[in-house]
């Protein structure tokens, strides 16, 4: 099992997690500004309504990792951060440090990915 997260490794994810959002946010606002409407005298409609597809998938995509993102710093809050979600152990900081707002150790989300995927 791992050691506890210090102070200083909580504060350095923390900071991560809280940059990681605002550029979502930043993104997210970018991506709705171009799901404007094209206007009818613009040429290549369709090659902007694909475009605009695409805008709002990664609006989604964007909009899921923030979710996930606020779960974290929620479980800092409430001084669970950092425990895998399935089995209960202590996630690295390296791994933590690549993905801060994990939900799980690599065991876990393992075994989750070869249940999900084509086998």
């Amino acid at each position: 099992m791992s050691q506890e997260l210090t102070t200083a490794q909580m504060n350095e994810l923390r900071a991560l997690l809280l940059a990681r959002r605002a550029d979502l946010l930043v993104q997210m606002e970018q991506n709705r500004e171009n799901l404007t409407p094209p206007s009818q005298d613009e040429g290549a409609v369709l090659q902007r309504n694909v475009a605009r597809e695409v805008d709002q998938t990664l609006t989604d995509i964007d909009a899921t990792d923030l979710v996930r993102i606020d779960q974290a710093l929620k479980r800092m809050d409430e001084g669970t951060y950092g425990e895998c979600g399935e089995c209960g152990c202590a996630i690295p900081f390296e791994r933590l440090k690549i993905e801060p707002q994990t939900q799980h150790c690599v065991t876990c989300k393992s075994r989750w990915e070869h249940q999900h995927t084509g086998r």
